[in-house]
């Protein structure tokens, strides 16, 4: 009971910063979209969509410096705890290299392919990317240690930087290279915050002369793991807008990502549950006590709140756009229920994902995840003749998903009775 109650402690302490990191990016959204032509908004996010297919490698250090951050610390194992915090920061700085040859020598196509006007567009996605893999060791490492405190304000850190310079840069008349460059600036700050906080175990990380953690090998199982799913569940929830691109027009693809960001409402507000839920999961599972509780709590908050905001977005989604964006986006209304269709079985999805990589059970999820990923990506193919058809097919195979996993949970469960 004790522990139960703590979830809901720290549910609500990142709750509370997490919303106020999410209200900035909201804010970043509608000052975009008023301050930017429509066709100059779509091309913003759809290079924020591009980060976000960028970010699974991000994703992947981020899990898995939470989870043995946690497993470390549960074992009161300082030593292990920053071996692999130095394994980590040199994947870092690997991957950071590559991903900045990556983007250099595949911008023309990756302009061409989502019809982007200049390749200085791409070489900004991938300067964001490699700032997001420094923030994503600071990241799973407070939330590993559960300093949920400092976690949720490097987070709202870097929303908050995003949309103070976004406003400024964009009131200069930089356009998209402003929202660009604010973000790049934003994310720096963020990561510097972070590395502040756990400034002892960073230094001794980047001195650290021992051995590597014991269980190397199972560490890189569980990296690959998380990478698998983590990507194809980012892959999703930013390939909307990335899919609408490819097959509609600017001015379609605008109206689109005002309609997506205000749809999205009720996915962000079941992340603090999220944060919460993995490094508890990790250390009950270490412990040797049983998860399902905490999974239930989570599943039950997440996706009670995750409805409830998409049914009032959908009722009210005329006026929210119209106050928020303006008439110039009228035409997103009619998208609105579409993607909370699409968004909320992705919510149940991020929540069975951040559970069973907790408790290092990612297997059945990784497949059922990434078959649903290729369907998506198969299907729209076929069936892109309007925005919504494109979005109901993405809901009814997230929703797949959802029921692949609840049954395979359950008769494992029983299976574990037996």
């Amino acid at each position: 009971m004790k522990r139960l109650q703590e979830f809901e402690k720290n549910s609500m302490i990142l709750f509370v910063l997490l919303m106020g990191a999410n209200g900035c990016n909201y804010l970043f959204q509608i000052i975009a979209g008023n301050l930017m032509e429509v066709e100059d908004y779509g091309v913003v996010n759809t290079i924020l969509g591009l980060v976000g297919i960028l970010a699974i490698p991000t994703t992947m250090v981020s899990m898995v410096s939470a989870r043995y951050t946690a497993i470390f610390a549960a074992q009161k194992n300082e030593e292990g705890m920053i071996s692999a915090l130095h394994l980590l920061l040199r994947f870092v700085m690997t991957a950071s290299v590559v991903l900045f040859l990556a983007g250099t020598a595949g911008m023309r196509k990756i302009t061409d392919l989502f019809g982007l006007e200049l390749p200085g567009f791409v070489i900004g996605a991938f300067m964001i990317a490699v700032g997001n893999l420094f923030l994503s060791v600071t990241s799973g490492t407070l939330q590993g240690l559960k300093q949920f405190f400092p976690y949720g304000i490097q987070t709202m850190l870097a929303a908050v930087g995003k949309l103070v310079l976004s406003a400024c840069f964009l009131y200069l008349g930089w356009r998209v290279y402003g929202v660009l460059a604010a973000i790049c600036i934003g994310t720096a700050a963020a990561a510097c915050y972070g590395a502040l906080q756990i400034k002892e175990p960073m230094r001794k990380a980047f001195c650290y002369h021992g051995e590597r953690p014991a269980d190397l090998k199972e560490l890189w199982k569980y990296a690959f793991s998380a990478m698998v799913t983590q990507g194809c569940v980012i892959a999703v929830t930013n390939g909307d807008v990335l899919l609408v691109k490819m097959y509609f027009t600017d001015a379609v693809t605008g109206v689109y990502a005002s309609a997506s960001v205000i749809g999205k409402i009720s996915m962000y507000v079941s992340t603090a549950i999220v944060a919460a839920l993995f490094p508890m999961a990790v250390d009950k599972n270490q412990k040797g006590e049983d998860t399902l509780p905490l999974f239930q709590k989570a599943l039950l908050y997440g996706g009670s709140a995750s409805a409830a905001a998409a049914l009032g977005m959908s009722l009210l989604g005329n006026y929210v756009i119209g106050i928020l964006f303006g008439e110039r986006y009228a035409r997103a209304v009619p998208y609105l229920p579409y993607v909370c269709l699409f968004i909320v079985p992705l919510t149940i999805v991020t929540i069975f994902m951040n559970y069973v990589l907790a408790i290092g059970k990612a297997k059945v999820f990784g497949i059922s995840i990434a078959v649903g990923a290729g369907s998506i990506c198969g299907f729209s193919v076929l069936l892109h003749r309007t925005v919504e058809q494109m979005l109901t097919m993405s809901g009814i195979i997230l929703t797949g998903v959802c029921i692949v996993n609840m049954i395979w949970l359950l008769y494992s469960r029983k299976q574990a009775e037996v």
